[in-house]
C-alpha cells in the first residue's frame, strides 16, 4: 500500500482535526502516516486509529505557546531559531526516507516546506483562503482594524500594503541557512516558500472575492471535524436541565488560540445572565480557583458535531475550522478574531448575515451589543446557510489528492513548479 505522510502542525486543534477528516477519506487506500512536533492534540490522531511519530526536537508547551503569540500578532520573540529548523528538518528528511511517500500533506507546519522540496515530494497545503497568495492580491479582502486609525488614508495605504506583502523577497534567516545546507532554492518571493505544488482551499466559493485563483489552488470545500460517538452524560444532563428551566444554550469555546484573560472576563459578564447557560470545552485553558455560576459548565473538549442540535447560539474564536463548525450546525454566533486571518472569516460570516463580531478589548457594552444584534432575521440567515456547508470538503480534498498520485501531468507540471 502506498504510503501519504501528514504533517500538520499537532498543537493547532482545528488543523488536526482537518488532517484527521482527510486521512479518514484515504485510509482504505493509502497508508496514512502522521508525523509532528507536538504531544498536545496527538492522542485525537491515535484515537482516530492512526500511528503518529512524535518527532524531535519535540515542543515544549512554552514554545506553542510563543508559536501562537507570533502568529497573532501578540509577540515578535520567534522560537524558530537556526538550531531549531535545522533540527526539524532532519528529523522531517529522516522520516520521508523512511516513509518514501507518494505526497506529503500539510496545514501549517512551516520546517515541512523545506523538507519536501529538499526530498522533492509533492507538497499539498489544505490552508484557508485568507493569507493565500490570492488573497494578498484581493482588493475586496477586509481592512485590519488598526487601520481604522489612518483615516482617509486607510484604504491606499492598505493597498500599498497589500502589494508590499505580495512582492516581498524576504524570507527568514533560520531557513535560508537550512536550505543553502542542502542545496535548496528557494523560491524568490516570500508567500512562495509557505505554497504547496497544491493548495487545496477550505473556504467556501460564497466567502471567496476573488475572481480567480492561481492555478496550484483549488477550492474543495468545508473541511471540518465530524466525530463520531456521543457527547459526556454531564453535558446532556447539563444541557437538558437549563432547557427545562426556558434557558437557551450557549456554546463557549475558543480552540487552542484561546486567552484565559479574555475568557474569564466573558464568564464573569455571562454569570449575571441567567437567561443563559454556557457549555465549555475551555478546562484546558482556564485554572479555576473559584466556583463556576450555575449556568456555566465547564468541560473538556467535546466533539462540537455533535452539539449543533442542542445549542441556540454560539461565542467563539474566528479559527476556519471553528467558524465552519458553526456555520454548518444552522445556529448563529458571536465571534472574536485572534488575528487578522480569523478576522476576515468572521467579516465574510458577517456580510452575510448569520453572525455578529466582537472585537477587542472586550468590554461589557460591547457584549450587550452583540447580543442584542442576534436577532430573528440573524438566526434565519444562519439556517439558510447551513445548505452551503454540506458540502462534503474532506471527500473533494481525497478525490483530488487521488487525482494527484496517478497523474503523471501533474508530476511533471509540480517539477516546473520548484524550479521557480
Amino acid at each position: 500500500m502506498k504510503t501519504i505522510v501528514f504533517a500538520p502542525a499537532v498543537f493547532n486543534l482545528a488543523e488536526t482535526t482537518r488532517m484527521l477528516e482527510v486521512a479518514k477519506q484515504l485510509q482504505y487506500t493509502y497508508h496514512c502516516q502522521f508525523i509532528g512536533f507536538s504531544r498536545t492534540f496527538a492522542y485525537l490522531i491515535k484515537a482516530a486509529g492512526f500511528s503518529y511519530d512524535l518527532l524531535r526536537p519535540t515542543l515544549t508547551v512554552e514554545q506553542e505557546k510563543q508559536i501562537m503569540a507570533l502568529d497573532q500578532g501578540k509577540s515578535l520573540k520567534n522560537p524558530f531559531t537556526q538550531q531549531m529548523v535545522a533540527q526539524r528538518v532532519k528529523s522531517e528528511l529522516a522520516c520521508l526516507a523512511a516513509y518514501q511517500p507518494e505526497l506529503v500533506i500539510t496545514g501549517s507546519n512551516v520546517t515541512i516546506f523545506l523538507s519536501a522540496r529538499i526530498k522533492q515530494i509533492p507538497l499539498i497545503y489544505i490552508k484557508p483562503y485568507a493569507g493565500s497568495s490570492a488573497f494578498w492580491s484581493d482588493p475586496n479582502v477586509p481592512l485590519p482594524l488598526f487601520m481604522r486609525y489612518f483615516g482617509p488614508l486607510k484604504t491606499s495605504l492598505w493597498a500599498l500594503i497589500r502589494h508590499l506583502i505580495v512582492n516581498s523577497t524576504w524570507k527568514p534567516a533560520a531557513f535560508k541557512k537550512t536550505a543553502a545546507v542542502y542545496g535548496l532554492q528557494l523560491p524568490h518571493r516570500s508567500l512562495a516558500l509557505m505554497d504547496g505544488d497544491l493548495n487545496l482551499i477550505t473556504t467556501p466559493a460564497l466567502f471567496i472575492s476573488s475572481k480567480e485563483l492561481p492555478a496550484q489552488d483549488h477550492i474543495v470545500g468545508p473541511i471540518f471535524a465530524e466525530i463520531d460517538g456521543s457527547l459526556p452524560k454531564e453535558v446532556t444532563k447539563f444541557i437538558a436541565r437549563q432547557k427545562k428551566r426556558g434557558k437557551k444554550i450557549m456554546y463557549l469555546a475558543m480552540g487552542s488560540s484561546g486567552d484565559p484573560q479574555l475568557l474569564q472576563k466573558i464568564i464573569h459578564y455571562f454569570a449575571d445572565k441567567k437567561e443563559i447557560a454556557i457549555i465549555a470545552p475551555i478546562k484546558k485553558l482556564m485554572r479555576q480557583t473559584t466556583e463556576p455560576p450555575s449556568n456555566l459548565l465547564i468541560c473538556d473538549y467535546l466533539p462540537t458535531n455533535l452539539l449543533k442540535d442542542l445549542i441556540d447560539f454560539s461565542l467563539i474564536h474566528g479559527g476556519e475550522g471553528t467558524i465552519q463548525t458553526a456555520c454548518a450546525s444552522g445556529k448563529p454566533f458571536i465571534a472574536i478574531g485572534m488575528q487578522y486571518e480569523q478576522r476576515c472569516h468572521i467579516v465574510a460570516c458577517v456580510k452575510y448575515g448569520h453572525a455578529v463580531e466582537l472585537t477587542k478589548p472586550v468590554t461589557n457594552k460591547k457584549l450587550d451589543r452583540a447580543l442584542q444584534a442576534m436577532d430573528a432575521d440573524t438566526y434565519s440567515r444562519a439556517a439558510e446557510l447551513q445548505q452551503s456547508f454540506e458540502v462534503n470538503g474532506a471527500a473533494n480534498a481525497a478525490a483530488m489528492i487521488q487525482d494527484v498520485i496517478t497523474s503523471t501531468e501533474w508530476a511533471q507540471a509540480t517539477d516546473s513548479f520548484r524550479k521557480k
